[in-house]
């Protein structure tokens, strides 16, 4: 009998260009986008695209996240989706001709991404994350006794530490949260009370290309 498997290659883009290199604010913790996960799969107008205006109610009214950075993640994810160069000048030159708050909405309403998609870029925003450890002991203070890194040992040290570049740290990255991921895709009813996914349960497969 056959073992089915399942082969995954994370896309380096939306790590390279959309993870921010800054430590994730914790509304984008798991616990929060599976209240969000749940949220836009029962709202009506908010999947299987979801739209600016919808998506800044949730970021802002349910998740407390200021506008500007929600327009950020929102703004960033959409420079992910292949437009051509014609259409992102010409988006830019709309909103930069916005002269009033009520014209910028209307603009920014115009642009609606993948729901379940999205919802997983924002999740991939915690490759970031600088654990409480790191946070806390920091770097090896130096003393007399330790030798200055030669500047190739410097370059190899920075480009480790960015993982934004690393393609082994995008793999592992995936390895290590691929539960949490799928919980994610999961059709609301398929979750227990606890939020984990039941045995047998099916994920939405739209995703998958991506």
């Amino acid at each position: 009998m056959e073992t089915n498997s399942v082969s995954i290659w994370p896309r380096m883009e939306p790590f390279l260009l959309g993870a921010l290199q800054v430590a994730p604010t914790t509304k984008l913790s798991l616990h929060y986008l599976r209240k969000m996960a749940v949220y836009v799969q029962t709202r009506e107008g908010c999947s299987p695209v979801l739209g600016w205006s919808m998506w800044r109610h949730i970021a802002c009214g349910k998740l407390q996240l200021p506008e500007d950075l929600a327009w950020l993640y929102f703004e960033t994810f959409d420079l992910l989706l292949g437009h051509t160069p014609e259409e992102r000048l010409g988006r830019a030159e709309c909103l930069s001709q916005c002269s009033s708050k009520s014209e910028l909405d209307q603009e920014r309403n115009k642009l609606s991404v993948d729901t379940l998609q999205f919802l997983l870029f924002l999740y991939i925003q915690q490759l970031n994350r600088v654990s409480l450890r790191t946070s806390l002991i920091g770097e090896e203070w130096p003393s007399h006794r330790t030798r200055s890194p030669s500047p190739s040992e410097r370059e190899t040290k920075a480009n480790s530490q960015n993982k934004n570049w690393d393609d082994q740290a995008h793999l592992s990255f995936v390895q290590s949260h691929l539960t949490d991921i799928l919980e994610l895709l999961v059709e609301p009813g398929q979750l227990s009370q606890s939020g984990q996914v039941q045995r047998g349960c099916q994920w939405n497969d739209h995703t998958t290309k991506d």
